[in-house]
């Protein structure tokens, strides 16, 4: 294949072959290392322009918001409870419930979402 490029190149494969093509100089390389060159923005020289199979590969993004989580009543008294009680050891330092204490006050686990949503009703009640 001949090769010929605008500006000076160089063109490395990973086997460690390393191709120097000066401006306007044209140059007969393998099919690898001119393919190489073309893609490195050289141009080939004659008729039989070698093809290359393009792949393009798309990524999408899904976001799926699930719905919200309604605390329920009881859930709210219990983070009411907790507000009454005012026992610094079950809340957190900036002012939240911990976990363990809503779930021991609650009864159950309760996730970290439902939790969240109750104890901002709690205090906007």
């Amino acid at each position: 294949m001949k090769v010929i490029s605008d500006q000076d190149l160089r063109v490395a494969t990973l086997t460690g072959a390393v191709v120097l093509f000066k401006a306007g100089v044209e140059r007969e390389v393998s099919d690898e290392i001119g393919l190489v060159a073309i893609q490195s923005g050289a141009k080939q020289v004659g008729d039989s322009a070698p093809t290359a199979e393009v792949v393009v590969e798309e990524t999408v993004t899904v976001t799926v918001e699930e719905p919200a989580v309604e605390p329920s009543a009881d859930l709210i008294d219990a983070m009411n409870a907790l507000i009454e009680q005012a026992n610094p050891d079950d809340f957190k330092a900036d002012g939240s419930p911990k976990a363990a204490a809503v779930n021991r006050v609650a009864g159950r686990t309760v996730q970290q979402d439902e939790r969240e949503q109750a104890w901002e009703q709690a205090l906007n009640s």
